[in-house]
Formats: C-alpha cells, sequence, structure tokens
C-alpha cells in the first residue's frame, strides 16, 4: 500500500470512529428500572444533545442524594408530549429511571409522575430499555 493509500485509510477511520463515538450506547444504565418519590426537581437543562433533570431525594435516614437523569434532546421530548416549562425547579415529583451500573446517582430517565398521577414518559420510555 502506497503512503496516499495509507494515510486515506488513517484518515477515513479517524472519522468515522469521530462520527460513532458521538452518539453513545446505554451500556453505562441498568436494565431495570428504580422509582425515586418525592423528588423535588432543582434545575432542568433543555439543550441538546440531552435534557438533563437534576432533583434531590431524601432517603429513610433524612440524607439528600442529588440525582442527575438525561432524558431525550429537546426536539425528541417535544414529540411526546414535553416543553421547555414541562418540569421546573421546585416541582416535586416521582421520577422512574435506569441507574448507572457504577452506583453513581445519575441515570436514565424512563418518565416522570406527577402528584396528580400525570406522566411525561421520556423520548426512549417505549423501549424495553434505554438505548435500545
Amino acid at each position: 500500500m502506497n503512503d496516499t493509500r495509507a494515510l486515506l485509510l488513517v484518515a477515513t477511520l479517524t472519522v468515522t470512529s469521530a462520527v460513532l463515538s458521538a452518539h453513545h450506547s446505554a451500556a453505562a444504565y441498568a436494565s431495570s428500572s428504580i422509582v425515586l418519590k418525592n423528588a423535588t426537581v432543582t434545575d432542568v437543562v433543555w439543550a441538546n444533545p440531552h435534557t438533563i433533570l437534576t432533583f434531590s431525594v431524601k432517603n429513610a435516614k433524612g440524607e439528600v442524594t442529588t440525582w442527575r437523569a438525561e432524558s431525550g434532546s429537546p426536539s425528541a421530548q417535544t414529540r411526546v408530549g414535553w416543553n421547555r416549562n414541562s418540569v421546573k425547579a421546585g416541582d416535586v415529583v416521582t421520577i422512574e429511571l435506569f441507574p448507572a451500573r457504577n452506583g453513581a446517582a445519575v441515570g436514565r430517565l424512563a418518565k416522570v409522575i406527577y402528584p396528580d398521577g400525570r406522566e411525561l414518559l421520556d423520548s426512549q420510555s417505549s423501549r424495553e430499555r434505554p438505548g435500545q
């Protein structure tokens, strides 16, 4: 193989791997969800590539854990009924999510449940597991 072909091959592989890694897999998240009740939303980031909810939850001992849950992009979330004001800081809701496998307080959102029973589903909620 001449130098030009080798250089072209390296360039192609570099660009292809960058594109493929731009969207990550859901392998970091558990395959079963957990439910966190009385979650107080502290922040909502309505931006690409993922909408991020930050919320605090107290455990049985009264200790507070701050969680972050990623969901779909704003355009994907809009297609399933969300808007930028659907969830706001100060809202107390129930969160269902697929937690990180490494034990960190992060996860992939499954749904938000309001006290009146209304639900906001994640854009990937129709799937058994996020990212599949």
